[in-house]
């Protein structure tokens, strides 16, 4: 059943955010160089390509706090470009770069491959039916979790301040990260996704969550997105929650360009 639901979650995110990208991808090619273009080899045989940007103005023995951004499906592959689409000129702007010193890591995840092992199936007229997380993270996402170590022991990162944001399968990536490894991470952003809800009480009271959802999302249901915040409340905490009337796909941009939210995911600091 596992396998099924992560098929079908791999469809409708390919067709989700192949759309968003054509829409929405500002990011020129004189940007992309301002993000270093880097390969970190997961347990010696996996490639996980990877773009680094670095803050603006590193002062001597400071420390800088880490954004880890997860793409959709349509910005899979290897050619360590496409994954910046989503995003990038938003990070690389020099009114966030001066605001917001940090570093800020786009890893791509290869096909045919997939941040999360859970999946979702919806058929029209019926509920919504949730699978799981399997056993193991994906190879994409154990890779991410240890090139954040590696940033971590490598850079002059604040381990106090890493975060997480991640769009439409970037977001379950992201909800499925927090479920593995919650102390890693002060503040997370899943926007246009969902999760595994059983999973919510490793990281309820641990990691504060900034929700978003498109409320008329043609591919990834904004139930999916409720069912976490729900889960969330019943556990004693108050998410943060946006969801855009007649929004669809096009959520992550609203939620990137929202001018709340940097100030408040930069706020905080891991418990």
């Amino acid at each position: 059943m596992i396998r099924r639901f992560s098929f079908l979650l791999y469809l409708l995110g390919g067709l989700a955010l192949s759309a968003t990208g054509q829409s929405f991808g500002q990011f020129s090619p004189a940007d992309t160089t301002l993000y270093l273009k880097k390969t970190f080899v997961f347990r010696r045989d996996y490639p996980l390509p990877y773009r680094l940007l670095e803050p603006l103005e590193k002062e001597s023995k400071a420390k800088y706090p880490l954004v880890v951004v997860l793409h959709g499906a349509g910005e899979k592959g290897d050619n360590n470009e496409r994954q910046l689409l989503s995003g990038g000129d938003i990070f690389a702007s020099l009114d966030n770069r001066l605001r917001f010193q940090s570093y800020v890591v786009f890893p791509q995840c290869p096909k045919p491959d997939n941040w999360t092992t859970f999946g979702f199936l919806k058929n029209p007229g019926e509920e919504i039916q949730l699978g799981t997380y399997a056993k193991r993270a994906s190879e994409p996402l154990q890779a991410t979790l240890a090139l954040i170590d590696r940033l971590i022991a490598d850079e002059r990162i604040d381990k106090n301040r890493v975060y997480i944001i991640g769009m439409a399968m970037g977001s379950f990536g992201t909800l499925e990260a927090l479920s593995l490894r919650p102390g890693l991470f002060a503040a997370a952003v899943p926007i246009g996704g969902g999760g595994d809800t059983a999973a919510c009480d490793k990281y309820a009271k641990k990691v504060p969550l900034w929700l978003f959802h498109g409320e008329n999302d043609p591919i990834i249901p904004v139930g999916l997105s409720r069912a976490i915040a729900n889960r969330l409340q019943t556990l004693g905490v108050e998410p943060q929650y946006t969801e855009y009337e007649n929004g669809g796909q096009q959520s992550w941009y609203r939620a990137l360009t929202d001018e709340r939210l940097l100030p408040w995911l930069f706020d905080q600091k891991r418990k």
